[in-house]
């Protein structure tokens, strides 16, 4: 089965426990049926399910499994919208194809070099999704900020926005217009009146929370901003209007292919983060240590999980077998030194990869993307950061 699924290099360099684990958690092959380079390191994928593709909103991803020498790594990447090949085509419209942009990371840990050496040459990949984990409401007058592969959800939004006749302006930031995936296409489209184009090797960084200041007094109503892109560039916007009722900032930055400090434990599947900002409540690019100017905004820390207190307890596998999980040790990385694979993405509780059933017992939730409702409905939880309430919880695993 391995072998021959689709003809792909993408399913069968996967080994069979690995693709059991994959399908069972619900990832599914899906056909690749075109491939562009549009920026010297993005590339554009167009994937079509055999499924029909229903409405999604503006600022789904989509989990991509690619097959590392190590195991499984799980990649997030948000849904892009068709620009620049006459009207944009908005989420779940036109043919049912799905479009992700994806940027080769230089200082990643093999995901995105991965993908972009073998993918030309693929019929299909494992998916999961689509999943909205942003946020965008699409309700109020919105000003967009766009961080190099940022730009990847806005351009769904922005999609959106036009057809739902709100007011809106895109402010997109990049390092020279030649690495600008889309943004001489969303200039032409909608024109320069709606979208701004900086680049900062030219013209330095810009001064956003200015920026959107002055288009909201122009406006002159309740803004909402919706950011993706660099960490400094968002936090530089959560800051700043942190004390301003009048604009509501929903963000998300994407780590994916990042190497992160510190090591993994054995078993453990991990991939890289797509953290949604905590504030508001989680899809793929790279940090960047680019400053973004606003009073503070480099000595504020971005935090996701809650701290709670830290005790042992048990978790009971569907199969009834036990592991105990130690204070100062996550469920994931418990699981891992059980040699028990799991999946997981951020490992901050923010991307949504690891949720889990709850079978018995409840949560100490500590994520950032189920809603205070979900919690209260104890009926799954993230286990890279959730903790048991009591001595024992039993997850479907």
């Amino acid at each position: 089965m391995t072998a021959t699924m689709l003809g792909s290099v993408s399913i069968g360099a996967f080994d069979g426990v690995s693709l059991d684990m994959l399908i069972r958690q619900g990832f599914r092959p899906v056909p690749i049926t075109r491939t562009q380079q549009v920026a010297p390191d993005v590339l554009l994928v167009e994937l079509s399910p055999a499924e029909a593709t229903a409405s999604f909103p503006p600022g789904s991803h989509l989990e991509v499994a690619v097959p590392l020498p190590d195991g499984p790594a799980i990649r997030l990447y948000s849904l892009v919208t068709q620009v620049g090949a006459g009207e944009p085509t908005g989420p779940g419209e036109g043919s049912g194809v799905l479009r992700i942009a994806i940027l080769r990371e230089a200082a990643g840990r093999g995901g995105s070099a991965w993908l972009h050496e073998h993918l030309p040459t693929c019929t299909s990949l494992l998916v999961r999704g689509p999943r909205d984990t942003f946020g965008y409401r699409g309700d109020t007058p919105t000003f967009f900020v766009a961080g190099g592969i940022g730009i990847t959800p806005i351009t769904v939004m922005v999609a959106a926005a036009a057809e739902a006749g709100i007011d809106w302006h895109l402010l997109y930031v990049g390092r020279r217009l030649e690495s600008m995936a889309f943004a001489e296409d969303l200039a032409r489209t909608y024109g320069t009146d709606r979208v701004s184009i900086h680049t900062t090797a030219e013209s330095g960084r810009p001064d956003v929370v200015a920026a959107v200041r002055e288009w909201s007094a122009e406006v002159g109503a309740p803004v909402t901003v919706c950011t993706c892109g660099p960490v400094p560039l968002m936090r530089a916007l959560d800051i700043g209007f942190a004390d301003d009722p009048a604009i509501t900032v929903i963000s998300e930055d994407f780590d994916s292919d990042v190497s992160p400090p510190g090591s993994t434990a054995p078993g453990v599947v991990t991939t890289g983060s797509a953290a949604r900002s905590p504030v508001l409540g989680s899809p793929s690019g790279t940090t960047s240590t680019a400053s973004f100017r606003t009073a503070d905004a480099a000595n504020s820390p971005r935090t996701t999980a809650s701290a709670g207190t830290d005790q042992p307890f048990v978790v009971e596998l569907g199969d009834g077998s036990e592991v105990d999980v130690p204070p100062g040790c996550s469920i994931i990385e418990a699981l891992g030194q059980a040699g028990i694979r799991t999946l997981s993405s951020c490992q901050k509780g923010t991307c949504g990869t690891c949720e889990t059933v709850i079978l018995d017992g409840e949560a100490d939730h500590r994520d950032s993307v189920l809603s205070p409702e979900e919690h209260a409905a104890q009926e799954t939880m993230m286990i890279c950061v959730s903790r048991a309430c009591g001595p024992r919880i039993t997850l479907d695993l």
